[in-house]
């Protein structure tokens, strides 16, 4: 039978000490008699743990800054943690904690409270909005044509998804400004937080639209004994897009599938497909675009030709089916160059 060593009673023992002299005098856990918990004036942000967060209520901020700031003593393992934030006014809480500790094999449970005191302040993210500080430019440009208006929008839209997408590992991501440019051929800049992201957008729109990209820095100051660079990605667009009818090698296509290094071409006539490399592409010439093929109804229909009428004038016309053409619902997309009509192949 075992005894405690300083009281001599019978029973149990921790470290030769009965419970009650074992825990006679100690705390195993602590909470500061304040803790300051910072609140960014701009975007709402709190700082918790060192890190800022977007938080709905300030009950909550209060409660996870409290439980970041307990201290354990190092013989204890916590088993649970309770934790209840009262509102005194609109700058202090009182937080009161129940902590579960485990200590040997004794299960304990020990009440803490402390007060929170918010505190405004500007978060770094801010500092460098309200700065228009960027490290990364941006620029959308078209080659030989006026970027439609809804090109401009559609490539917009992906910018901004592309930057929010990113945003949710790393909060310091943000456009510091966007700019629609009304000069004759128009475009897009936008000032990037980060020339990494800017990387990343950039070889993005390159692979959707078969763009060129063109990558400079610029030494702008030393931080820390280390460089720090601003980078300019120049996105270029091809005069195609995807859907439009080019002249290439003398001989019509429909454009298909872009790629940042290839596009891929399908002959009117033969629909034969070819992947053509961007470089070599520069020299087709845009003879239609998607918007301007015409959605003829299908009148008739033989083994190697359709009947279709013309949606603008009504007349009736033949044209010869291409190979592999298939047929989805009763209309089709017709191309007129000049006077000649020809039915597209299957867009690959």
């Amino acid at each position: 039978m075992s005894f405690c060593v300083k009281c001599g009673a019978d029973g149990p023992t921790y470290r030769s000490l009965c419970e009650s002299c074992f825990l006679e005098g100690k705390i195993f856990s602590s909470l500061p008699d304040h803790v300051d918990l910072f609140q960014c004036v701009h975007c709402d942000d709190y700082l918790i743990d060192g890190k800022w967060s977007k938080v709905a209520r300030r009950e909550e901020s209060a409660e996870r800054e409290v439980e970041a700031n307990i201290d354990v003593n190092k013989e204890a393992t916590v088993r649970n943690v309770g934790i209840h934030a009262e509102r005194i006014d609109d700058n202090n809480y009182q937080v009161g904690v129940t902590i579960g500790l485990t200590v040997e094999t004794l299960e304990i449970d020990e009440a803490l409270d402390t007060i929170v005191r918010f505190k405004n302040t500007s978060c770094p993210r801010c500092n460098k909005l309200m700065g228009n500080y960027y490290e990364g430019t941006l620029q959308v440009r078209t080659r030989d044509r006026k970027m439609p208006e809804g090109l401009q929008e559609e490539i917009i839209e992906r910018i901004y998804k592309l930057v929010n997408d990113h945003k949710k590992n790393d909060r310091e991501l943000f456009i510091s400004k966007l700019s629609r440019l009304t000069t004759t051929h128009g475009g897009i800049d936008v000032l990037l937080s980060s020339s990494t992201v800017g990387r990343m957008i950039s070889r993005d729109l390159a692979d959707q639209y078969a763009a060129e990209v063109q990558e400079t820095a610029k030494l702008v100051t030393q931080k820390e004994g280390k460089d720090m660079y601003r980078v300019t990605f120049v996105v270029r667009l091809p005069a195609y897009r995807f859907g439009d009818i080019v002249l290439y090698e003398k001989k019509m296509h429909l454009v298909g599938a872009l790629r940042s290094t290839t596009t891929k071409l399908t002959n009117l006539k033969t629909s034969q497909g070819v992947m053509v490399s961007n470089a070599d592409m520069t020299s087709a010439k845009v003879i239609g675009r998607k918007e301007d093929l015409l959605e003829a109804v299908i009148l008739n229909e033989t083994d190697h030709e359709v009947q279709v009428m013309h949606p603008g004038n009504f007349k009736t016309f033949d044209l010869k089916k291409p190979p592999k053409f298939e047929r989805k619902g009763d209309t089709v997309k017709v191309f007129q160059y000049d006077e000649e009509f020809f039915l597209l192949p299957l867009q690959g």
